[in-house]
């Protein structure tokens, strides 16, 4: 069964309504007691504090005010593969700083799903995975 181009982009529109409406930075976010995401569902989703402040430890100060919250982890699946991208260069630089990936293909990190688990066993609220399909 063929599935049409448009089909496909609603589906994963659907699958992707948990994203945010709109990132907020890590510097605006520790202000807060209770940081939250509004997602693009209208739900609001609580990012625990203790993820930020880890996350703040290996990103440098003067970075605060750029580093967009939730860290964003896009899923592509190519042939028998699935792959993530980490396309944000901030995100980047953390999750090599934090976890030790260092794989890189034109400025855009590339993990391998098993590569995943601990950053997302770490960061399950400041983290969200974002679905797509390649083109």
């Amino acid at each position: 069964m063929e599935i049409s181009e448009r089909a496909l982009a609603r589906m994963i529109e659907a699958v992707n309504k948990h994203l945010p409406q709109r990132s907020r930075t890590l510097a605006e976010m520790l202000k807060e007691k209770y940081p939250t995401i509004r997602a693009r569902d209208g739900n609001e989703y609580l990012i625990e504090r203790k993820e930020l402040e880890f996350i703040a430890q290996y990103v440098d100060e003067l970075d605060w005010n750029k580093f967009k919250i939730p860290i964003i982890l896009e899923m592509c699946s190519i042939g028998n593969d699935t792959l993530v991208y980490v396309r944000d260069r901030l995100h980047a630089e953390f999750i090599k700083r934090a976890f030790g990936y260092d794989r890189f293909v034109e400025d855009v990190m590339v993990l391998h799903m098993y590569e995943i688990a601990p950053i997302r066993r770490k960061l399950r609220t400041a983290t969200q995975v974002m679905f797509t399909v390649p083109y």
